[in-house]
C-alpha cells in the first residue's frame, strides 16, 4: 500500500468518524460521556488557560513565525515546515467552517472564559493533533542527539495532552467535542499526507 493510498483510507475513516459523531450529539442533549465529563470542570482553572491559550490565534502566530526562522536557518527543514504551516492553516479554517455546519452549542458551565462559538469539532483538539502532534512527530525524527530528541518530543506530546484536558477542566467543551476535535485533525493530517505523498522526511544531509 503506498502512502497516498494509506493517508486516504485514514483521512476517510476519520473523516466519515467525526461526521457520524458531529450529527449524533449536535441536536442532542449531552448525555453519558459528555455528563461525566462534567466533572473535570473547575480543576486548576489558571493551569488550564496556559494549555488554553497556547492555541489561541496569536501564539500559532508566534509558533509559525519562530517555524520560518527555523527553516530560514536550517535548509534541511523547510519542507517540514511548509507541510507544517499550509496543514495548520488550512486545518484551522476547516474546523471553523465544521463548527457552522453542526452549530452545537458549549457547554454551560463555563469556567474563566466564556466561549462564543460552536462547540463541535473542537479546534483546540484539533490543534492538540495538527500542531502538537506533528511537531511531538518532527521532534522524535529530527537530527537531536537521541535524548533531547526522545525527551522534546515527549515533553510536546504531553502538552497536546494537556490543551485537551484544558478544554473539559475549563467547562469550554463536552468530551465528544475533543473526540470530534481529534478526529478532524487526524482527517487534516491524512489528506495533507496523502496529497504530499507523506509527512516530509528530515533531509539530514543538507546544510
Amino acid at each position: 500500500m503506498t502512502a497516498r493510498l494509506g493517508a486516504a483510507i485514514v483521512a476517510l475513516i476519520a473523516a466519515l468518524g467525526c461526521g457520524l459523531l458531529g450529527s449524533s450529539v449536535s441536536e442532542a442533549p449531552p448525555a453519558g460521556v459528555d455528563v461525566a465529563g462534567r466533572a473535570l470542570a473547575g480543576e486548576w482553572p489558571h493551569v488550564a488557560l496556559v494549555f488554553t491559550a497556547s492555541c489561541l490565534w496569536y501564539v500559532l502566530v508566534a509558533f509559525g513565525i519562530a517555524a520560518i526562522v527555523l527553516a530560514v536557518l536550517r535548509p534541511a527543514w523547510r519542507a517540514r515546515v511548509t507541510f507544517a504551516l499550509i496543514t495548520t492553516l488550512v486545518a484551522w479554517q476547516a474546523s471553523d467552517a465544521a463548527k457552522n455546519i453542526f452549530m452545537r452549542e458549549r457547554p454551560r458551565y463555563w469556567i474563566l472564559i466564556h466561549e462564543t462559538s460552536w462547540s463541535y469539532p473542537s479546534g483546540h483538539a484539533m490543534f492538540a493533533i495538527v500542531v502538537y502532534g506533528l511537531w511531538s512527530y518532527y521532534a522524535a525524527t529530527s537530527d537531536a542527539p537521541p535524548l533531547l530528541r526522545r525527551g522534546l518530543s515527549a515533553a510536546i506530546a504531553l502538552w497536546g495532552i494537556g490543551v485537551l484536558w484544558s478544554r473539559l477542566a475549563l467547562g469550554a467543551h463536552f468530551l465528544t467535542d475533543l473526540t470530534g476535535g481529534v478526529l478532524f485533525g487526524i482527517t487534516m493530517l491524512a489528506i495533507a499526507t496523502a496529497i504530499a505523498g507523506g509527512i516530509p522526511r528530515l533531509r539530514r544531509t543538507a546544510r
